[in-house]
């Protein structure tokens, strides 16, 4: 074919309806919260065990080490929802993905294919919350969802897509 550019081809033409995007499922979605989960709780004990290492170092005795040890332990089991919320906050409205979202090759954008804001994040992670206190049934809802979509996405107004 003389003149032929298949780029041409790719993009629709102007009245021509645009390609929908192909929603992630329910097991690639559940995969790579599976990886966010490993990942967050490797760096949370990472954390965890540098601290107790400077506490080694520098305890008097076992008495105050066994008491800053306690004390160590009771601050990062409080603070450990906010690293979780933290996580998810910043890696979703900064590009759309968490670390177990990129190795699956999946992202979260809006409903009409936005990028996502950080405010949109914030209103995600609050439904992410609610979709897990029904033992998760919010999750769940993704199975049978038409878009695929589960509870915070229906909050939030996103989606989960396939990155092409």
């Amino acid at each position: 074919m003389i003149g032929y550019n298949s780029r041409e081809l790719d993009t629709p033409m102007a009245g021509e309806p645009a390609p929908q995007p192909q929603y992630a499922g329910f097991l690639a979605r559940g995969m790579a919260l599976a990886i966010d989960v490993l990942l967050v709780h490797l760096l949370y004990f990472c954390c965890l065990c540098a601290v107790v290492a400077v506490l080694l170092v520098y305890s008097p005795n076992w008495i105050a080490l066994l008491l800053s040890l306690f004390f160590c332990l009771l601050v990062f089991l409080i603070t450990f929802p906010l690293f979780v919320s933290v996580y998810f906050l910043v890696l979703h409205g900064w590009q759309g993905q968490t670390p177990g979202k990129m190795f699956m090759g999946i992202k979260v954008v809006r409903v009409d294919g936005g990028e996502v804001t950080p405010g949109l994040a914030f209103l995600r992670f609050i439904g992410f919350c609610l979709s897990l206190l029904p033992l998760g049934l919010g999750f769940f809802w993704s199975i049978a969802d038409r878009e695929k979509c589960a509870w915070h996405d229906h909050l939030a107004a996103t989606r989960v897509v396939m990155k092409v």
